[in-house]
């Protein structure tokens, strides 16, 4: 699986492994449209941390590409406090996430929480975001978007950005993904404005956020707080929130 492809096979995942298939025609009944699962995961988002459902969407988009940046990488890379939010909420459906590691990404995309929080890895942490931030804007050609990605968890300014720890040696990451080749540049004109790489709307191949739930949030910004210092959390992937 090449850089395209494991792109494609994360913006093409609609979450519907999250659901008991017995409830499948529920959902979409309730939710209408295209991607009725990814619909359902963000008004989960949307109520639990007081997100507006297009806040949701789009940050449930971003977290996609986080995941992609974490398994193309060769080092370990750090999320945002809004991406790693919408990661803790995947992590809760144990059996889907595994679903998702072996048959979507084909990596096992671990989240390790810090157990106590240590000055020397805290800065290794805001090294790493700061690369995982670079490392986005070569792969998609655009800067991530602040409302998703200025709000970290850590406190102060960074003075000197360290090279950011490199993958361990027993992780599954693939040769296939090491060049110079960006994801940008595997993609027509007609395919980058494409939502499958990141235009239109946020739920990933056509998602839409116009959908209607009785008693969802239907706002369309960020209403909850994202502003919040505290731990880290290490993984194959580095860290960022609790």
């Amino acid at each position: 699986m090449d850089k395209k492809e494991l792109w494609l096979n994360i913006a093409n995942y609609h979450f519907d492994n999250l659901v008991p298939t017995q409830l499948w025609d529920e959902i979409a009944v309730k939710f209408g449209g295209q991607n009725p699962f990814t619909k359902a995961f963000a008004t989960k988002l949307s109520r639990k941390l007081n997100w507006g459902k297009h806040f949701a969407l789009k940050a449930i988009y971003e977290y996609k590409k986080f995941v992609y940046l974490g398994v193309i990488s060769d080092f370990s890379v750090t999320p945002s406090k809004v991406v790693d939010q919408v990661w803790h909420e995947h992590l809760l459906f144990s059996s889907g996430y595994r679903k998702f590691c072996k048959e979507i990404i084909q990596y096992d995309f671990d989240h390790n929480p810090e157990l106590v929080s240590v000055g020397s890895q805290t800065e290794a942490f805001q090294s790493q975001y700061f690369q995982t931030i670079e490392l986005y804007k070569k792969e998609f050609g655009f800067e991530p978007p602040p409302e998703i990605w200025d709000v970290t968890k850590f406190k102060g300014k960074i003075e000197n950005v360290k090279k950011p720890m490199k993958k361990h040696n027993d992780s599954v990451y693939s040769d296939n993904y090491v060049g110079t080749d960006s994801l940008i540049t595997m993609f027509s004109s007609a395919e980058i404005s494409d939502v499958k790489f990141g235009g239109g709307e946020f739920g990933g191949g056509g998602g839409s956020g116009s959908w209607d739930v009785s008693g969802s949030d239907s706002s369309d910004g960020n209403s909850g707080d994202s502003s919040e210092s505290g731990s880290s959390c290490s993984s194959s992937c580095g860290g960022g929130g609790d």
